[in-house]
């Protein structure tokens, strides 16, 4: 994709003159949702260097309108938060809407959401095309598809920094219920962002369904095997006689069927075996076809015996998609000593019923930690439930977390609801990201850690709780105490037993990490050759765990059948970064600093620099070398 944030003589630059000449739109120079938001945008007479103009909702009329878009909020939040941690970093913001393109929720780098508010995007603004012009969320939600809008391709010249990457969200039914979006700097923009944006956008939906239909049976297919299991299965949930309630975009692909015309259908109408067949190996794959001649491989939930004779479905213990396999501390290190001491301690507080506090880097694998301290501790039986601090709005919160009664406020669900706390009696509660919690509800929660009981909103009797508190942060707490920020109190019940997790750049185990992601994610086919363990191993990885996790899956993704990965299937910025630290590391200990003259390695210098020129465009660096984009793959992987 060239440069649309920098117009010049080029097919695109001359039909951005044009636009903004005389209204002007260049069908053929333009990508064809670009080209036909560009016409809508004419035709409602927005002018392309107006000063735009934007009403806000209050914050009351905010909260009331995330209340009415609870289910979505509630699905949505931890799935953006996990996203988040993937793009962390690298001046973008992740924003969640609602069907009409209001905006419910953000989370960001705060540099980068303060230039954000100038052009009002931000929570209780509203980004559809009539008010926003040409815009990734506006646009997808008009086209009802994932989509890009990138740099100066935005219709309003002051939106031409963003580039952005949005998808619709849709509910069971298949009506669209909001929108997903990263929006960055267009400088920083990545090509698997839009991937990124789907998958989570896939696994909202998956959750959607899980919680409107809480007894289905549920059915995982994909025609490979390997791919059950992870976010590209079909998933289709069941009633008892087999016909389908709902379906995901997965589903839908590879059967070649349109939700609208899925729902209702029979298990027999789609697939060439009866239905009770299919049910007598639970757990179990089973080879199918479909009415359209495609073969899938599925493995179906079934219910209890009991259950199906009253039609009452008793579903399964769900993970989220892709979850990687529970862990129990052992399994979180491969030799980091950091990480061994890390665990030794651990080890010996668990069930003294002392207040654990992570600390570390984002994405580090504070909650990874977290889960297998629950596993591993006499509540394993009992919930595990995690809330991350900083995901929920403010405004709902204290809602969330200590619960309430039904009528504790205007729009509360009529049947009220029990509380994070609450919900985590008995088991493990995980308080990720803990500084960022408001003051006002530090006090009420180190009221709960001193009386083991909570009190709901909106009045009724005290109810006791009993849980395994653990908590994470990435900020120094002692600063926000110093601050003003946190309360030392509190700080104190928390931090009955601090550990602090290395980033990734630091530990020892970072290849057989990656070896054992590559097995989760890859059924044990897949493995980096010598060239990207190198660049791996290498790179800084300011994302830490999460940025790894996240990599290797575009990688995976990208190799596929060839079960080996290359540094031609991983991101030009990190081989680019990781060779120019591998070169200051080689530099560093010739002593001197000064390179040897050989032909090779003054060409590897010139390849280094013409990166570093580009900011790791491998795309550009091969231009201005004259050379194409897999013969510079090849060179560096030779120099490795």
């Amino acid at each position: 994709m060239s440069d649309k944030s920098d117009p010049g003589a080029t097919a695109f630059g001359l039909a951005r003159a044009a636009l903004d000449g005389d209204g002007m739109v260049r069908i053929g120079d333009l990508p064809d949702s670009v080209a036909q938001s560009w016409e809508r945008c004419v035709g409602l007479g927005l002018d392309t260097a107006a000063r735009q103009l934007f009403e806000s909702l209050t914050s009351r009329e905010l909260a009331d309108v995330i209340e009415r878009n609870h289910r979505l909020t509630h699905q949505a939040l931890p799935a953006m938060a996990s996203l988040y941690e993937q793009i962390r970093n690298t001046r973008c913001m992740v924003l969640l809407t609602d069907a009409r393109g209001l905006i419910l929720h953000s989370l960001g780098d705060d540099d980068f959401m303060e230039k954000a508010q100038r052009v009002a995007l931000q929570p209780g603004v509203c980004w559809d095309e009539r008010s926003k012009g040409t815009n990734a969320i506006g646009t997808a939600l008009y086209e009802n598809r994932a989509l890009e809008v990138c740099g100066s391709e935005h219709y309003f010249r002051a939106n031409g920094f963003l580039t952005c990457s949005a998808t619709p969200i849709r509910a069971p039914g298949g009506e669209t219920v909001g929108a997903l979006d990263v929006s960055g700097d267009h400088r920083g923009h990545q090509s698997h962002t839009l991937a990124l944006v789907k998958m989570t956008a896939q696994t909202i939906e998956n959750h959607l369904s899980f919680e409107a239909y809480p007894g289905a049976i549920e059915m995982r297919f994909h025609s490979r095997p390997e791919f059950i299991g992870t976010l590209c299965e079909g998933l289709a949930l069941l009633d008892g006689q087999g016909k389908v309630l709902t379906a995901n975009r997965s589903a839908e692909f590879q059967l070649g069927v349109p939700l609208s015309q899925l729902i209702g259908q029979g298990f027999e109408d789609v697939f060439d075996r009866r239905f009770v067949q299919a049910l007598a190996q639970p757990g179990r794959t089973v080879e199918l076809l479909t009415r359209r001649g495609v073969r899938v491989v599925a493995m179906i939930a079934a219910p209890q015996a009991a259950a199906r004779q009253n039609r009452t479905l008793a579903r399964p213990r769900r993970e989220p998609v892709a979850r990687t396999p529970q862990r129990c501390l052992g399994d979180l290190h491969a030799g980091d000593d950091a990480m061994e001491r890390v665990i030794t301690r651990l080890r010996k507080v668990i069930d003294h019923d002392l207040a654990i506090l992570i600390q570390g880097e984002t994405g580090t694998g504070k909650e990874w930690l977290a889960r297998a301290i629950h596993e591993e501790s006499s509540r394993r039986s009992g919930p595990f439930v995690a809330v991350n601090c900083s995901a929920i709005p403010e405004t709902l919160i204290e809602s969330e977390l200590f619960g309430y009664e039904n009528g504790a406020f205007t729009g509360a669900r009529r049947e009220g609801h029990s509380g994070y706390l609450r919900q985590a009696s008995g088991g493990t509660l995980f308080l990720d990201e803990i500084g960022d919690m408001p003051l006002s509800l530090q006090a009420r929660l180190l009221r709960v850690l001193q009386e083991r009981t909570v009190l709901p909103l909106g009045g009724g009797e005290p109810v006791k709780v009993d849980f395994q508190l653990v908590c994470a942060t990435h900020q120094p707490l002692e600063r926000l105490i110093a601050e003003g920020g946190f309360r030392e109190d509190l700080y104190y019940r928390l931090a009955g037993l601090t550990v602090t997790l290395p980033p990734l750049r630091e530990r020892a185990d970072i290849l057989a990490i990656a070896a054992a992601m590559l097995r989760a994610l890859g059924d044990g086919r897949f493995r980096l050759d010598d060239a990207a363990a190198q660049a791996v191993r290498q790179f800084s990885w300011p994302g830490n765990l999460r940025q790894l996790s996240n990599v290797l899956r575009s990688a995976l993704a990208l190799a596929t059948p060839d079960p080996v990965i290359g540094v031609e299937h991983l991101p030009d910025q990190l081989v680019a970064a990781a060779g120019s630290r591998l070169a200051t590391a080689r530099v560093a200990a010739n002593g001197s600093g000064e390179r040897a003259g050989t032909l090779s390695e003054l060409e590897l210098d010139a390849i280094r620099g013409a990166i570093e020129a580009c900011g790791g465009n491998m795309t550009a660096a091969a231009r201005r070398l004259g050379i194409g984009r897999a013969t510079l793959y090849r060179k560096l992987q030779a120099s490795a």
